[in-house]
């Protein structure tokens, strides 16, 4: 059982699963493409449909699979990742193979072939089996890993703050099945919260290599350039992997970072858009399908608000209103008027509690965000999306962008009608510094964390906090 799994005895720490890594991911993507071919088979066969091309779409099926889930990367390793962003990326990959399949077989004209009860079962009980089968699988590691399994040494170099950090979250997360053997840092000698100190910076390249460690945290400040060069090249005697761990500020402020290159010279985007390619359609579609339903099946509910809004106090009944959008153009921005007063631009003021300048009918409109509605035109125009940070008015934008660090970050998407902040409670009035700290810090790790069943859930959730927030006026 350790020779196969490889447990930890202090001097073997090899393992099968772990040699074996691209052969079980080269079975499980096969296991994954068969099972949708097999689902398919299985309810023609169940519902007795008589299709011309069911052998023909089963092996398109097959193929295509194979190609979307290797393209979108669902089989890279999730040993570091939450179970939550592992079925994120498998939803995501199959928002988009449905969208290759459905268009390919309405184009060739065999989808018509097929009744929806077959189609509406498979497209669910297909993703439904590769997310249970990686839920158990996550389970069965876990388990395995929390008793010694298959794990990952590592060391780390540099114990200051972050290392620190590192370390700490290392020790309460043993599902991730990684064996910190301690640090190197030239500071420090003794044992640090518990962590033992092996030796010095210049140490770590020949423990690396005797010891087979699988893994090097550099948690050094860039400040330690030539440290860093010389573990660089030491280590690459090695085959560790090696990875940096940029200081807490730097974490603050990147937004997905990778590595591009300008012709053969790389260079590492901090700073690049979350949202693109064919993440960027998905998020487009889906704004599209689900804002055009909602407002044909609320136009009554508009007819009668606007009523309502004319009869409760003169003005126009559609409030216009300047506020940044992507890329920090300004744009126009559709509310059902709620005040008796238009304020805009830099002339705009902070609705409050009991605001005298709310009407009694606008009240209402803002308890309930209905006064939100006409937003949705802003949507299908592509001003803005269902879900994102929300358009703060221009004179609240000048005013925060100078105090709290990263907030124009948040406009590198499109400014959204609900959004991860609001869920967490920072809706409504910013009348602080810190209120404001708060809501950036969700808008910058939607940005970070963004995948489409991530904006599927904020939708929902929003239905919910709509009926019970109280923090609106």
């Amino acid at each position: 059982m350790s020779f196969l799994f490889g447990r930890t005895n202090g001097n073997y720490n090899g393992s099968i699963i772990s040699s074996n890594e691209p052969v079980l991911i080269f079975f499980l993507r096969l296991i994954d493409a068969f099972a949708g071919s097999l689902f398919f088979i299985g309810l023609i066969i169940f519902f007795k449909i008589d299709a011309a091309h069911y052998t023909e779409t089963t092996l398109l099926i097959f193929i295509v699979s194979l190609f979307v889930f290797h393209f979108i990367g669902i089989y890279r390793s999730f040993r570091f990742s939450s179970m939550r962003q592992e079925i994120y990326s498998v939803v995501h990959a199959f928002f988009l193979l449905y969208t290759v399949l459905f268009f390919t077989g309405y184009i060739l004209g065999i989808l018509k072939e097929f009744s929806g009860n077959i189609i509406g079962i498979w497209i669910i009980a297909w993703p439904a089996f590769m997310i249970l089968t990686r839920v158990l699988m996550r389970i069965m590691l876990r388990k395995l890993r929390r008793k010694g399994f298959n794990l990952r040494h590592a060391v780390i170099a540099g114990s200051g703050k972050v290392g620190l950090m590192l370390a700490h979250h290392i020790k309460a997360n043993p599902w991730s099945g990684t064996d910190l053997a301690g640090f190197f840092d030239d500071n420090q000698t003794e044992k640090i919260d518990g962590f033992p100190v092996i030796g010095r910076l210049s140490d770590l390249p020949s423990y690396v290599r005797k010891h087979r460690i699988d893994i090097v945290y550099i948690a050094l400040s860039m400040k330690a350039e030539p440290e860093i060069r010389f573990l660089l090249k030491g280590l690459s005697d090695t085959t560790a992997s090696v990875h940096y761990i940029p200081s807490i500020f730097f974490l603050d402020l990147i937004l997905r970072g990778e590595i591009i290159y300008f012709d053969n010279f790389p260079v590492i985007e901090l700073r690049g858009s979350p949202i693109r390619g064919i993440g960027s359609l998905s998020k487009r579609i889906i704004d599209i399908v689900l804002s055009g339903i909602i407002l044909i099946a609320l136009f009554p509910v508009y007819i009668a608000v606007a009523v309502g809004v004319k009869l409760s106090s003169p003005g126009p009944v559609i409030y216009k209103q300047v506020r940044y959008g992507l890329g920090g153009e300004k744009i126009i921005v559709y509310k059902f008027r709620t005040m008796y007063v238009c304020e805009n631009d830099h002339e705009f003021i902070q609705a409050i509690r009991d605001d005298p300048r709310v009407t009694p009918f606008g009240a209402f409109l803002r308890r309930t965000s209905i006064d939100e509605l006409p937003q949705l035109i802003n949507v299908v125009q592509g001003r803005m999306s269902l879900v994102g940070p929300r358009p703060h008015p221009v004179a609240l934008n000048e005013e925060f962008r100078k105090i709290v660090p990263g907030y124009m970050l948040r406009h590198k998407v499109k400014p959204g009608i609900t959004g991860l902040a609001q869920l967490k409670g920072y809706r409504g009035e910013t009348d602080t510094k810190e209120k404001m700290e708060k809501r950036i810090e969700y808008d910058l790790r939607y940005l970070r964390e963004w995948t489409v069943l991530l904006d599927l859930e904020i939708l929902l959730r929003t239905l919910f906090v709509l009926l019970f927030h109280k923090d609106v006026y």
